[in-house]
């Protein structure tokens, strides 16, 4: 009787998450362990090996099997995170077993520049692959992280501490994106913890970019009034980068729409294309947290707020635009913007062509496990629901209910 295979928990680390990709990869291809072993010059059981996480594949075995499995670059993609995690382990960090992914700190002499360039690569990696494959699994290895830091920045120095309170607040904003993509309930205390670590670590460009992000969780509530004192308060800030300065007017205009201000709305978007394409990301930070807010990001944003105003068609043809060449990455942000499509076509009384990108908007949303997609396309379904003689809608209607019901069951 053949053995069930062991599951694999790809929500546990990139080791694991490296695992249960080529196992599906090498079940996808028809290969047993041994037969992809032979291909690639090793045995079967290191396969296995590999496949639940017990052993680093090198970038040797990485390539060979990327080549072999032909995989078009998706195990290739692995390689930075992997690394990242590798040294992350090499200066004194394990794996906790059965504790999902935590990190137990062994920090009697941690070598801190490798430990926080570790840190930073592996953030801005995850942040990558959340946008493209969505955040499910992410969460207990911001919480591990955060925690060390935690424990690391208690025994620093003062000269040191600095560096990392800019990292917990990092690991912190990035908890409350990964809790908004799913239920939000604690995306607003994590947004306030990244606040308190970056005015402590006395980061201006950091402190205003939370301070953005506070302004989109103000909208999200439809609380216009807040979030444009959110983004005034970072805006006084002088010294900000452009894409960060850029990032706050986008607050201000989303804003300006839901409150029905036109003019005001238009000339922070004016302000925002005017500095969106700036390369200066402020040397006081590890990462660029603003790169993705580039002239298309802008764009989407303005589609946005026509459709905040009232004029449906103009956001649909913008809309349409963008999504024509959409980047193949930033999948969980074409979820958002194929729901507003799918309402802009609400609103202009084309059925059929919302019901489309309704569907369209859907599979990405689970194909993500993003709530926050599901959420916004919640006003598409409640319309559609009274159009259930056109079969798209009602097939829609019907996929819809589905998808909210497996997330509430998750």
């Amino acid at each position: 009787m053949a053995q069930t295979p062991r599951q694999l928990t790809p929500h546990r680390s990139a080791l694991h998450r490296f695992g249960a990709a080529l196992r599906q990869w090498r079940e996808c291809r028809g290969l047993s362990q041994r037969a992809l072993g032979r291909l690639v010059h090793v045995s079967g059981d290191l396969i296995g090996k590999v496949e639940k996480a017990e052993r680093w594949p090198s970038a040797r075995f990485v390539e060979s099997c990327e080549g072999a499995l032909q995989t078009d670059g998706e195990l290739a993609r692995f390689l930075a995170d992997l690394e990242s995690e590798r040294r992350l382990t090499s200066v004194g960090y394990r794996l906790v077993d059965g504790a999902e992914g935590q990190l137990r700190a062994s920090i009697d002499h941690p070598d801190k520049p490798d430990l926080l360039r570790s840190w930073h690569e592996q953030l801005a990696g995850l942040a990558i692959d959340g946008n493209r494959t969505g955040y499910a699994g992410m969460a207990s290895t911001a919480h591990a992280q955060i925690s060390v830091a935690a424990a690391i920045g208690r025994r620093s120095r003062s000269a040191d501490r600095r560096d990392v309170l800019i990292t917990q607040a990092l690991w912190a904003e990035f908890l409350s994106w990964i809790d908004e993509q799913s239920d939000a309930a604690e995306a607003d205390a994590w947004l306030r913890r990244a606040q308190q670590h970056a005015v402590e670590a006395n980061s201006p460009t950091l402190t205003s970019y939370v301070l953005m992000r506070q302004s989109q969780r103000a909208l999200e509530r439809f609380d216009p009034r807040n979030a444009i004192a959110l983004a005034q308060r970072a805006l006084e800030e002088v010294r900000l980068p452009g894409r960060i300065r850029a990032l706050l007017l986008i607050r201000q205009a989303q804003a300006y729409a839901m409150g029905g201000d036109q003019n005001a709305c238009a000339a922070s978007i004016d302000k925002a294309h005017k500095v969106a394409d700036s390369a200066d990301w402020g040397s006081e930070l590890p990462i660029d947290v603003g790169v993705h807010c580039d002239p298309v990001y802008v764009a989407a944003h303005e589609a946005q707020c026509r459709l905040l105003l009232g004029q449906p068609a103009a956001a649909a043809d913008l809309y349409e635009q963008l999504l024509r060449h959409w980047p193949a990455q930033w999948r969980v942000d074409e979820a958002l913007w194929r729901s507003a499509l799918s309402s802009a076509y609400v609103s202009i009384g084309d059925v059929e062509r919302a019901a489309t990108e309704a569907t369209n908007a859907l599979a990405l949303a689970t194909g993500t496990s993003s709530a926050r997609a599901l959420r916004w396309l919640n006003p598409t379904a409640v319309a559609l629901r009274q159009q259930s003689a056109v079969p798209e809608a009602a097939a829609f209607v019907l996929a819809y209910r589905q998808a909210t019901l497996e997330a509430c069951n998750h």
